[in-house]
């Protein structure tokens, strides 16, 4: 008979390999996730922080963060097909949030989703507008910043116009607002550390770096007027 899950870090290779066959790779595609070695590397050394919903069944789904500087980017979040609308997801959310803004020095947990304008549902990768509504029922928020997620690994793609959301934030200040200095710098260090410097002629990099420098600052827009972000420039 199936136990009440649990929620645990996971840093033990073995563990970490199952959770990536399990849980991540039917989850996402190729384009949106590290290979199998990266990611049990990334566990076991800590850089990645995997919290994993297990049952006597086994591995229910996961949410993996990674800090930068003074904020953490939820790099994933997945729950077992079979186990979605049970209240997997939002329990994994609310133990890594829970989690990680607790550690000193964090100002915001982030994480990134498709926009529903621009993404069609998948059958194997889920709704866009599903997945928004239920970051919505969380509380979830916007920054009105254009954004791509940079290739996961060599010889793959941008994920271009994704939503960068906020799960969580130190200032409970609630939109419609401007990014206080140290939210603005939490986002900055992690576009820096994703992105890399700018290069000539990519347009679509210096879109998000002018995003984020600009004297007017950052909005913070609730989650619903998504349609508000802009969309990035064709670039590389």
């Amino acid at each position: 008979m199936t136990g009440n899950p649990t929620i645990r870090t996971v840093t033990d290779a073995a563990a970490l390999a199952r959770l990536y066959t399990d849980i991540l790779e039917p989850s996402f595609p190729p384009s949106e996730r590290v290979t199998r070695t990266d990611f049990v590397e990334g566990g076991a050394s800590g850089a990645l922080d995997v919290l994993a919903a297990q049952d006597d069944d086994g591995y229910l789904g996961a949410i993996v963060g990674e800090r930068f500087g003074n904020g953490y980017l939820v790099d994933w979040l997945a729950v077992n097909g079979a186990r979605r609308g049970g209240g997997t997801g939002s329990a994994l959310i609310t133990a890594g949030i829970t989690r990680w803004i607790a550690e000193p020095g964090i100002d915001l947990v982030l994480a990134e989703i498709e926009r529903p304008d621009l993404f069609e549902p998948h059958p194997k990768y889920g709704d866009p507008a599903r997945r928004l509504a239920f970051y919505h029922r969380l509380g979830a928020t916007l920054l009105d910043l254009p954004y791509y997620q940079p290739p996961i690994s060599e010889g793959l793609p941008r994920v271009r116009n994704l939503l960068l959301i906020v799960l969580a934030a130190r200032d409970d200040t609630p939109p419609p607002r401007t990014l206080n200095l140290d939210e603005t710098a939490a986002v900055r260090t992690m576009l820096h550390a994703a992105m890399g410097s700018l290069e000539e002629g990519d347009a679509e990099t210096a879109q998000v770096y002018a995003a984020v420098d600009s004297p007017s600052g950052v909005r913070l827009l609730p989650l619903t007027d998504y349609t508000l972000v802009p969309v990035l420039d064709q670039g590389l």
